[in-house]
């Protein structure tokens, strides 16, 4: 199944790069390419740190819950309930 999307998306790659380009792409042109690409890593690495919790929740066993930003007061609890 793999090897069939992976060939879909080679031929659509494929069809979309044309034979002969009759434009001019200055620096500038890759300039903006190079901060879209780096804002949208940035930007995924902001969303991974913000819900990284219940990433690594979504996967472990125990359920993930609040922690009071201030004192910590419900994460101390849970361990002596341990």
């Amino acid at each position: 199944m793999s090897e069939r999307i992976f060939s879909v998306a080679i031929l659509a790659i494929a069809a979309s790069v044309p034979v002969t380009a009759h434009a001019y792409l200055d620096p500038g042109t890759g300039s903006l390419i190079l901060q879209l690409i780096l804002g949208g890593l940035a930007g995924l690495l902001t969303i991974v740190k913000l819900y990284w919790s219940r990433i690594t929740g979504f996967f472990s066993r125990q359920p993930v819950t609040e922690i009071d930003a201030d004192s910590g007061a419900e994460q101390s609890e849970q361990k002596d309930e341990r």
